[in-house]
């Protein structure tokens, strides 16, 4: 028995609840009500008492009274009586596709016999449609239905048979691609399913991988002139045939901007496509992402022209919508760190045609307050090149000591394609600090490099992935330049999801100062160790060396190691266990501090909200510390 380009679908089973209603709407509480009460019976009793003390004061006071009595008719009402579908002989895939196409699973006890004996009958088709979506063409079933006074119950036992397997496949290649090195490598790669079991889903997805390639690689004309999968059942063999004339490939012609805000040839730099360049989508997408990403444009509208091609040639549409110029932020959070933060940003988006732009924030916290103010200008690549010069102030008042300085900086901004992104700098700093029983004013020039490189699965939620981080810094005394130093430090985040919904995270921190006059070294340039992103169980900044008063006053080394186990209890919570260790630290005197504690975790819409309660185990100035953060570490 031949059958040609046949497709039983592998089933998929889902529901989705829409519900649109005005706010505060009567109706809706009580749909949603309904709802997490016959989820959750325990917390249903608690929300019933406040809701109906709620609705007793309502202006709707007749609905809401209906509403009331819904809920407690259907939390006193029996539940319904699910009916016991039986499938045996099958397991794994073939099992699951089973119950899923089988509609009678989704019966009730209360459903009517003559539905129940319809679905019934016609579960045959249904078993054999499930079962030759994976290859097998021979099941045999057996099967009885009963019914009982209270509820019924269907039984199938089934046989699958031999598994059909793929014999051979013909895929020929006409048109351009045919000596194109992409779609000779998918077909290679397409051709090692001869052998192996044949799959309906793999055939069909064989199909929209060649297609996908041609619209991607401009074959857009590309079309199956033959597509056949043919079973022989006599000797459970399949036989697959596909025959893609891909046509010319088609380049990209005329590309045309229109906006009215930038200087043509700036904005040009953002477009990889260029006309005479093969068409291919994965340049308009990155056309799109440049373009999105530099900030200037709220909307991008780009439009390949395909059913006016002349001469295999795509003209592009691109239409620019300005974004605004000014943008605003304010919020307020806390850290346990530093204390409740008010943050405040501004950015001015295009202070001219060349795509120079601004950039302000101002955060303000009992511990640590900023202020700072970038100018940018694009380079040539103004998607990965940027100079920039600006300045800013920051105040410190921690446990260990005061700090207030002012800087002023030059950068030179650059991101690889490999993910890098580096940062040259020249700072001018003068810091006024007391630490312990000194008070000092330094003046410093300090020229260093901070490179970065940072890869998740997720932005909100990454359950794999790491975090990379060098610095190098350094100064030599001079009429400019009071001090002389030279620093590097390095910091990493591992993170990688385990069996049983686990997650373990490992961090740690690495830095060396050499320097010639350490009472002279600012606070801002001088190790310590403690806090939330340090070793926790300790206060922020608390641990270092100590004077000859007992004062933390830093150290010149910092060494931080820590494992982190996290497990997620439901979908938007976790529970965590830590140990911390480590300390900043002079040569003469090295003294490893240790932390343990429990954390708490709550994946919310904006990002992971932590809460750590860490137990020092070291002697220190510290006791119990509840440690508050959010959002990611990579």
């Amino acid at each position: 028995m031949m059958d040609t380009d046949n497709k039983p679908k592998t089933a998929i089973n889902g529901c989705s609840l829409i519900i649109q209603s005005k706010p505060y709407s009567i109706g809706v509480i009580c749909v949603l009500f309904l709802y997490r009460l016959s989820r959750y019976t325990l917390a249903a009793k608690a929300r019933l008492v406040r809701l109906t003390d709620a609705l007793h004061y309502s202006a709707n006071g007749l609905r809401s009274m209906l509403c009331v009595a819904s809920f407690i008719g259907l939390y006193f009402a029996t539940p319904l009586a699910i009916a016991d579908v039986s499938v045996t002989g099958l397991d794994g895939e073939a099992k699951k596709n089973v119950e899923l196409m089988l509609s009678l699973v989704k019966e009730q006890c209360q459903a009517p016999e003559w539905k129940i004996r319809a679905s019934f009958a016609q579960a045959d088709d249904e078993i054999s449609q499930a079962l030759r979506a994976l290859g097998y063409y021979h099941a045999v079933v057996e099967k009885s239905l009963t019914f009982k006074a209270k509820c019924w119950q269907a039984d199938f036992a089934i046989d699958s048979g031999p598994q059909t397997i793929v014999a051979d496949i013909t895929l020929t290649l006409t048109g351009d691609a045919h000596d194109d090195p992409d779609f000779q490598k998918l077909r290679s790669e397409l051709l090692t399913a001869s052998g192996k079991p044949l799959r309906h889903d793999h055939y069909e997805k064989m199909k929209s991988r060649l297609q996908s390639l041609a619209m991607e690689k401009g074959y857009l004309t590309a079309a199956f002139s033959e597509k056949q999968l043919l079973i022989d059942k006599a000797n459970n063999q399949a036989h697959i045939k596909l025959a893609l004339n891909t046509g010319k490939r088609r380049v990209f012609g005329e590309v045309t901007i229109e906006q009215d805000i930038l200087n043509p040839e700036f904005v040009r730099k953002f477009v990889s496509i260029k006309s005479g360049d093969f068409y291919s989508s994965e340049q308009l997408a990155k056309t799109h992402t440049a373009l999105s990403k530099s900030g200037y444009f709220e909307r991008i509208d780009i439009h390949p022209d395909t059913g006016n091609a002349r001469q295999n040639q795509v003209p592009v549409s691109i239409k620019l919508h300005p974004n605004k110029i000014y943008h605003y932020g304010f919020g307020v959070g806390f850290d346990t760190d530093i204390g409740p933060l008010v943050n405040a940003t501004y950015k001015h988006r295009r202070v001219n045609r060349r795509g120079h732009f601004i950039v302000a924030n101002l955060d303000i916290a009992p511990v640590l307050s900023t202020a700072d103010a970038e100018y940018n200008v694009p380079l040539d690549d103004p998607s990965n090149d940027f100079f920039s010069f600006g300045g800013g102030f920051k105040r410190e008042d921690t446990d260990t000591y005061k700090s207030l300085s002012a800087k002023l900086s030059t950068r030179l901004k650059h991101a690889f394609d490999s993910g890098w992104k580096q940062m040259l700098f020249i700072d001018s700093v003068y810091e006024d600090f007391t630490i312990g029983a000194t008070s000092t004013q330094v003046l410093l020039l300090v020229p260093g490099g901070n490179w970065l490189r940072s890869v998740a699965d997720s932005t909100l939620r990454p359950t794999r992935g790491y975090r990379l981080e060098f610095n190098m810094a350094g100064s030599y005394k001079n009429p400019i330049s009071e001090v002389s130093f030279a620093q590097g430090s390095i910091s990493a985040v591992w993170t990688h999801s385990l069996p049983w919904r686990g997650r373990f995270i490992a961090r740690t921190e690495q830095g060396a100062t050499l320097v010639d006059q350490f009472n002279k070294l600012p606070t801002s340039y001088r190790f310590f160790a403690g806090g939330m992103n340090s070793v926790r169980g300790y206060a922020y900044r608390d641990l270092g060396p100590k004077d000859s008063l007992g004062n933390v006053i830093g150290g010149k080394f910092l060494s931080v190691v820590s494992a982190e186990y996290e497990h997620y209890l439901f979908d938007n919570w976790g529970v965590a266990a830590f140990i911390d260790a480590g300390n900043a630290y002079n040569p003469d005197n090295i003294r490893i501090k240790t932390g343990v504690g429990l954390g708490l975790r709550w994946y919310s819409p904006i990002g992971p909200i932590r809460v750590d309660f860490g137990l020092p185990l070291s002697q220190s100035d510290s006791s119990f510390q509840i440690h508050f953060a959010a959002g990611t570490r990579l």
